[in-house]
């Protein structure tokens, strides 16, 4: 392996460890800030929370990625003041996108927070506008180093601006609450940390590249942007977005539509607040399960891109076959898993069991945007961009059609069904065109069948230890994560002892999943120990 390519590959993987730990992070904080403000206050991080989801995957996934492959592809024989060019056309156009959403946010808030059905929220609304003012800078930088293959300042900017603001959105909300003030105050102490947050992620990169020395500086001055580049940083940034924002935006879906529908069927404005609230606890939940599949799409992009670049239709077969597959095994398990234990997990996070049932039918989606999710990454790394926001586009009409015919219906529980039916066809609209793009099915057998029986033997082992438990323990939240820790434990071990035994996924098959060859490593001295 060449130092390029050595150099990709370790970039690759440091992104991959900064956006686990920044999923974890975006996970955790959300529990102790509902034990702080309630389901109320939960209720209205939430309905402004896409608001901050939308910037942050224009600072992620979006515009850096489509600036770095523009400076990139045409690095070889790029001059200094063409780099320039491409580079002050990236500030102009995202500054003017920015600056365009944060005058939408702010200045409309009030009839935003009406359209969401509730005016309390304009507050919250503005605190988070300001985050669209940092995003360009973030993403320009972010993009520089990318373009030019130096991964350590993204991956350190994106930790240090999650822990930031965590730390933020915990302390503001907690100093709001205790001083007597409402839970929109609390709301928007949390959406001004995650300004601080990303000021601080903004502030590491600018330290990087001072760090670095006058010759990118000088590429910048003098330069004049050029419009063409500028839309097509845009248009390009737009796509890579929407292609990350598919929970982002069934959460948008509900926040617009979740609260209204319940008035209209007769509901008060404070029942539905605190229903939408407890409806919104299974967001960190879905976002946990969706962790590992994330992972291996970051991982498989690099890896499907280099074997088209050598034209190795064989090898492309085979990453897709067996990331798809350990993707559907882990999404299915981690589905099954959480209908299990709703109960007590939910308990245990949010200190009651309101709203298991939704929560537990709302996880289906865990498999399902799993597999959107890796098989987005499969086909990116293939240069096929724009067919996920196509699943994505369909998805979210879904969604919303099925909360407006499913709402009055069946309240929030009908929203759940609309967001497991729009990511069922977000799935399948992907798999679809994968299979067609790559044929990676004829490479790889899926033993459906098995799989699923391995399903049901790690969830009836998860129960059985759930009721046993359930019997000998006192009620409280140490009792339930007792019991929600047990019985995952023991319903994973169950599932990887009928994997094995049903001969479905060889732990062979998954060191050829990028950065999974430890395991090789690992089942070798297993191999060892029962020789």
């Amino acid at each position: 392996m060449d130092e390029q390519s050595k150099r990709i590959w370790h970039g690759a993987f440091l992104l991959t460890v900064a956006m686990f730990i920044v999923k974890i992070l975006s996970v955790v904080y959300r529990i102790p800030y509902q034990n702080i403000t309630g389901n109320t206050g939960f209720y209205v991080f939430q309905q402004v929370y896409p608001f901050y989801g939308i910037a942050s995957a224009f600072a992620v996934a979006g515009f850096p990625v489509a600036l770095s492959r523009l400076l990139s592809e045409r690095s070889e024989g790029l001059l200094e003041n063409e780099r320039g060019t491409i580079i002050r056309s990236a500030f102009t156009a995202f500054i003017a996108a920015g600056l365009l959403l944060f005058f939408l946010l702010f200045f409309a808030s009030a009839k935003i927070a009406s359209w969401m059905g509730d005016p309390g929220l304009q507050l919250p609304i503005q605190a988070t506008s300001l985050i669209y003012l940092t995003v360009p800078f973030v993403a320009v930088f972010r993009g520089i180093f990318q373009g030019f293959e130096q991964m350590k300042p993204t991956a350190f900017s994106q930790v240090a601006e999650q822990f930031v603001r965590v730390a933020c959105i915990i302390g503001f909300s907690y100093y709001f609450i205790s001083h007597g003030y409402n839970v929109y105050i609390a709301g928007a102490g949390a959406s001004a940390g995650s300004v601080v947050g990303s000021l601080a992620g903004l502030l590491v990169l600018v330290l990087y590249f001072y760090r670095s020395g006058s010759r990118k500086k000088s590429w910048i001055v003098g330069a004049k942007p050029s419009r063409k580049i500028a839309f097509q940083l845009l248009s390009a940034g737009l796509l890579l977005s929407l292609s990350s924002m598919i929970l982002l935006l069934f959460q948008l879906a509900d926040a617009f539509t979740f609260v209204n529908l319940l008035r209209q069927n007769g509901v008060p404005l404070g029942e539905a607040r605190s229903l939408k609230g407890i409806f919104d606890r299974a967001q960190p939940l879905l976002q946990l399960g969706t962790v590992i599949a994330t992972s291996i799409s970051l991982a498989a992009v690099p890896a499907v891109a280099a074997a088209k670049v050598r034209l190795d239709s064989a090898r492309i077969q085979k990453i897709c076959g067996i990331s798809i597959k350990a993707v559907f095994i882990i999404g299915l398990a981690a589905a099954a898993g959480l209908a299990v234990i709703i109960e007590p997990v939910n308990r245990m996070l949010f200190e009651s069991a309101e709203g298991s049932l939704e929560i537990a039918v709302l996880g289906i989606s865990i498999l399902t945007v799993s597999l959107f999710l890796v098989s987005t990454g499969l086909l990116q790394g293939m240069g096929y961009s724009t067919y996920p926001v196509m699943s994505v586009s369909a998805a979210f009409i879904v969604k919303v059609a099925g909360n407006l015919a499913m709402m009055p219906l069946w309240g929030p529980m009908g929203a759940s069904f609309a967001t497991v039916l729009a990511s069922i066809a977000a799935a399948a609209i992907n798999l679809v065109i994968l299979e067609r793009t790559t044929g990676f099915a004829a490479a790889e057998k899926f033993y459906g069948i098995r799989i699923g029986g391995a399903a049901a033997v790690m969830s009836l082992t998860a129960w059985l230890i759930k009721s046993g438990l359930d019997r000998v323990m006192t009620e409280s939240r140490l009792a339930e994560a007792v019991i929600s820790l047990a019985a995952s434990a023991g319903g994973g071990v169950a599932l990887f002892v009928a994997l094995t035994t049903a001969n479905v996924l060889k732990v062979e098959e998954l060191v050829r999943i990028p950065k999974l060859q430890k395991l090789q490593h690992m089942l070798k001295r297993w191999k060892e120990r029962r020789s």
